[in-house]
């Protein structure tokens, strides 16, 4: 008996321990992450298995090394323009200098560009009765007041010498 105590003592532990470094480790992207806002364009998709979803896309059409194929995973370059939009610029297999860039795969290259797929970045969960309203949304938007409609994400890459492993 007494080790089932013990064992939903652990249990519990792990519980609450688990949810807290999400929380903490999300608090620290939102207070040293490096924000960058990303022009888009969306449509209004449906699939039978996940609803309605608004799909965000960016100009993911970059320069890469010619050294990399499709599938690869990438290491992919974030620069600001000058109306102070991010944009991806380029596709390396070795780790850049500076800490704005992520991981992408690679799902076209040719002729020294890529096309990078970028999950977390692209779907947007949304009432089904609002889907179609929000794209009609964007899309007057985009035409309208191009500089005023964009997704704002912070990055932060952290250097550490361990890994954590659940």
């Amino acid at each position: 008996m007494k080790s089932k105590k013990i064992l939903f003592g652990i249990f519990a532990l792990v519980i609450f321990i688990v949810p807290a470094f999400i929380i903490f480790g999300s608090e620290d992207v939102l207070k040293n992450g490096h924000l960058h806002k990303l022009q888009l364009r969306g449509y209004d998709p449906f699939d039978p298995f996940r609803g309605k979803y608004l799909r965000l896309s960016y100009d993911d059409m970059i320069s890469c090394d010619e050294s990399l194929k499709e599938g690869d995973m990438a290491y992919v370059t974030l620069e600001k323009d000058s109306l102070g939009f991010s944009f991806f610029s380029y596709a390396s297999s070795t780790k850049p200098d500076h800490d704005d860039y992520i991981e992408a795969e690679l799902l076209y290259v040719g002729g020294g560009m890529a096309s990078i797929k970028i999950d977390n970045l692209t779907k947007y969960f949304i009432n089904e009765d609002k889907a179609y309203e929000a794209e009609l949304v964007l899309t007057e938007f985009r035409q309208e007041r191009p500089n005023e409609i964009y997704v704002a994400v912070r990055v932060l890459m952290v250097k550490r010498d361990w890994k954590i492993f659940l």
